[in-house]
């Protein structure tokens, strides 16, 4: 049940945030990104897994270091396996 919300969202999130695009591309997007991408995008959800447990087991207080640094990561993820260039960026306040 994991992995398909994995791949729905590992890039649709940065996606949304970073361009101009709808729901439906920004999932499309993500999808294809697994797609192409199995074996380390597989590793990249172990390590979110253990990462994330490992910040629980701290009484939740690890979330703390661990949740900053999953999503600085997975910005980085994103920009490395997604070319927006062709999409509208989306307006700073």
């Amino acid at each position: 049940m994991a992995a398909p919300i994995f791949a729905s969202s590992v890039v649709a999130v940065p996606l949304l945030l970073d361009r101009r695009v709808t729901l439906r591309q920004a999932v499309l997007t993500s999808w294809l990104t697994v797609l192409a991408n199995p074996a380390p995008m597989a590793f990249w959800a172990l390590l979110l897994f253990c990462i994330t447990l490992l910040g629980m087991s701290f009484a939740m207080f690890g979330l703390v270091l661990a949740l900053p640094l999953l999503g600085h990561a997975s910005w980085h993820a994103y920009r490395d396996l997604v070319d927006a260039s062709t999409l509208t960026l989306r307006e700073t306040a």
